[in-house]
Parts: structure tokens; C-alpha cells; sequence
């Protein structure tokens, strides 16, 4: 399968993962990706137990093949277990050192775990967010400002 691009819906790949046809929140892994390609320049933090990975990046095409998202960006290759995107949460909020304001996701694997995954909409020292990314991420809070339940993947 080619990888995926910007508002393309991944098909079922060779295990049969496809989306279920009913969603319960309307969220899946397909949909978040294609906004993160809307959104520009991303911050992203990474947790894995006591390590902390940051990176500057533009999101980019990807594909799902055997329960796993493997996006491209300009900077690295992303992979994630589909099964572990549980749930997805997103904040507007003034930064409590800078006094800047922050746009961003955190993903869980459950709503009660620590996030392992936050996603900010990148912006340079001085500048503002594009009217864009702020209408992109405004219509997307509206949504998840409290919090949904990723729609998991199912085997067909």
C-alpha cells in the first residue's frame, strides 16, 4: 500500500484492519493524522518511561499496515500501535513559564494514564499562529476539549 496523504482514508492493509463502520466519538487514528498534516510546524514530546524525546517537525504522508500508523515527517519516521491510541485530549491554555499561549494534544492509552504523546502547534519566539492552524485546531478543541475515546481498529 503507498502511503497515505493529506485527507486520504487508509483502505484495509493485509492483516484486515479496517475502521469500524460505526464511530462512537467520530475520532480515529486516520482522522488526527490528516489534522496534524493541516496544522504545519509540530512540537513533539515523546514519554517513554524516564526518557523525553522533542522534535520540531511537519507531519507527513502515511499508511496503516499491520496494526501500526507509520507517518513520515521532515525530521524522522513516526510508528505507533494503533491498539496503544486510546485516548486523545486537547488543550488551549497559556504556558505557565513563557505566558504564551499553547495548542496542543496529549494521546493516552487509556483516559486514566499518563499521557505518553503531546503534539503542539509549533510557532516560532514572536510570532502568531497562522489564522489557519487556529481555525483547524478551534473546529478540533470543540470536539476533544474533554477528552475521546479513540475509535479502535478492528480485524474485518
Amino acid at each position: 500500500m503507498e502511503p497515505s496523504m493529506k485527507g486520504a482514508r487508509a483502505s484495509a492493509d493485509a492483516d484486515g484492519l479496517v475502521a469500524p463502520p460505526s464511530m462512537q466519538s467520530g475520532w480515529t487514528a486516520t482522522r488526527l493524522f490528516d489534522l496534524l498534516n493541516d496544522l504545519g510546524r509540530l512540537r513533539v514530546i515523546s514519554v517513554c518511561g524516564p526518557s523525553v524525546f522533542e522534535a520540531i517537525c511537519q507531519a507527513g504522508p502515511y499508511e496503516i499496515v499491520g496494526g501500526s500508523l507509520n507517518m513520515i515527517t521532515d525530521a524522522y519516521h513516526w510508528h505507533f500501535a494503533l491498539k496503544r491510541l486510546g485516548h486523545l485530549r486537547s488543550f488551549d491554555t497559556t504556558h505557565a513559564r513563557s505566558g504564551r499561549r499553547v495548542l496542543f494534544f496529549e494521546l493516552r492509552e487509556r483516559e486514566d494514564d499518563a499521557p505518553f504523546l503531546r503534539i503542539y502547534a509549533y510557532r516560532g519566539t514572536n510570532e502568531d499562529f497562522d489564522p489557519a492552524v487556529l481555525e483547524r485546531f478551534a473546529e478540533a478543541h470543540r470536539e476533544l476539549a474533554a477528552g475521546v475515546a479513540l475509535d479502535p481498529w478492528e480485524a474485518a
